[in-house]
């Protein structure tokens, strides 16, 4: 009996030793992972930015494009900051790049046939622990769905979409109320009007609409449960994105930052 108990003890200790050992072997890969990840987007970054500081200058558009678009007189900060031609035609799933001054929200954004590829993707399609921002694809390429939803990951490190949640406080709003967002064809001054906690499976993810109306009840429906108000005017017209990342209060949570597409220079 003493040596069943013995060689029980053993195999306990043995199984406790290799469950430390896996458990240290996740630790160390998943922080060289994320390390990985983060010098991946850090070169993207780097690799299309504009060396040497240019004054803003307004995007060139088509005689067409200015025709058919009203465009705001704002230059997106965008153009001198990044050669996104060269961005665009190095992946061909690029369909734009966000940036939401002095955060850490600075990306190219994807879409894939799928939601699934880019949730452990890079730009370039090789494998990243923190994926990258992608388009539902559900969506129009080029933005012109009512709704573009734009998913990316909550990380630890606070990289990605993690400070979507700090728009909770009204003090974060007021001192981010917008982003900028460049597709192929068009930049774009991102007027935050609703954040809010929401379940996976929400109305909040819906693309397209029956009617103008069915379209206006739905914006009013969203500002009206978001943690801050905000002073947007929104009708049946405009275009707007849905970022969206997980959050950790019930199952399938998700916090959402929903804001409207104004066309600029």
């Amino acid at each position: 009996m003493k040596k069943y108990v013995q060689l029980l003890l053993v195999i306990v200790s043995g199984a406790l030793v290799g469950v430390m050992i896996f458990s240290a072997y996740k630790l160390i890969t998943d922080k060289l992972e994320h390390k990985e990840a983060r010098v991946k987007d850090s070169g993207a970054a780097t690799e299309y930015s504009i060396k040497q500081a240019v004054s803003p200058t307004p995007r060139v558009y088509s005689t067409e494009t200015e025709d058919a678009i009203k465009l705001d007189d704002e230059i997106s900060p965008l153009n001198s900051m990044y050669d996104l031609d060269k961005f665009f035609s190095d992946y061909p799933d690029a369909v734009a790049w966000i940036y939401s001054p002095s955060t850490p929200i600075d990306y190219g954004v994807v879409e894939a046939d799928n939601n699934e590829f880019y949730l452990d993707h890079f730009l370039d399609g090789t494998r990243s622990l923190s994926g990258s921002l992608f388009v539902d694809c559900n969506c129009n390429r080029d933005f012109s769905s009512e709704n573009t939803v734009i998913y990316g990951h909550h990380m630890q490190d606070g990289s990605k979409f993690a400070s979507l949640v700090n728009y909770t406080n009204v003090n974060y709003y007021r001192e981010h109320p917008i982003m900028y967002l460049s597709t192929r064809d068009m930049n774009y001054r991102v007027e935050i009007f609703a954040a809010y906690l929401t379940d996976a499976d929400s109305d909040t993810y819906t693309f397209s609409f029956d009617s103008p109306e069915a379209y206006d009840s739905y914006l009013k429906r969203m500002a009206s449960q978001s943690d801050f108000q905000a002073d947007v005017e929104l009708n049946s017209e405009d275009h707007i994105i849905t970022l969206s990342t997980c959050s950790y209060e019930f199952y399938d949570a998700r916090y959402v930052v929903q804001g409207k597409l104004v066309p600029i220079h």
